[in-house]
């Protein structure tokens, strides 16, 4: 037997990989097939039965209008750099306002945590203007270890950088930075198989 389910690679790390491995233990026989792309694009998928349930993120709100959702953890975002900014980090509070005079380094504005940070910037009557936005976290990642400027992603993501001083957290303020990870399905086409791990978790 085959599932199918849809989740960005930084979530499956944070948030899913204990329950797969817990999983694939408890049911070797069950052949798992992961596909990342834009939670707009699984949503779709999903809609169109090609998934069986997509793992994604909400704020408090975690209604989904034809779908069933079902919280599996919280998960935090913060703002973070590397040695080059690092005079940030040494602050209590940074201010979005004195943030965005900074290279900024985010998601695209398809993404949940991009849209949300998008409404936290306007609420302090702040642009957000970063130099670049990504589709996914690991390059975002990974440019602001060479310097190119703060970036904004999953806190769990990075936590071995945070604790080996690789990368320092900036403590921001202003942001919405807990958040809910959860898994969305429709129940009437939800195998077997997505059954069982939906009870796991």
């Amino acid at each position: 037997m085959i599932y199918i389910f849809g989740c960005n690679p930084s979530l499956f790390q944070v948030g899913l990989y204990p329950y797969i491995a817990t999983y694939h233990k408890q049911y070797p026989s069950i052949k798992i097939h992961i596909i990342s792309k834009p939670a707009s694009d699984l949503i779709t998928m999903l809609e169109n039965h090609e998934l069986d349930m997509v793992i994604r993120k909400f704020g408090i709100e975690t209604t989904f209008r034809n779908f069933s959702v079902k919280i599996a953890s919280q998960i935090t975002h913060c703002f973070f750099c590397n040695e080059k900014y690092k005079n940030l980090s040494l602050k209590k509070q940074v201010s979005l306002e004195e943030l965005s005079n900074y290279p900024l380094l985010v998601l695209n504005q398809s993404s949940y945590e991009r849209r949300a940070l998008d409404y936290d910037f306007k609420k302090q009557n702040v642009k957000l203007e970063p130099i670049m936005d990504f589709t996914y976290h690991a390059p975002i990642v990974y440019l602001v270890k060479l310097g190119y400027g703060i970036g904004y992603t999953l806190k769990e993501a990075i936590q071995n950088d945070l604790d080996s001083k690789e990368l320092y957290q900036i403590n921001v303020n202003q942001i919405s930075s807990m958040h809910n990870l959860g898994i969305v399905y429709n129940s009437k086409y939800l195998s077997t198989a997505a059954n069982k791990l939906i009870a796991m978790i």
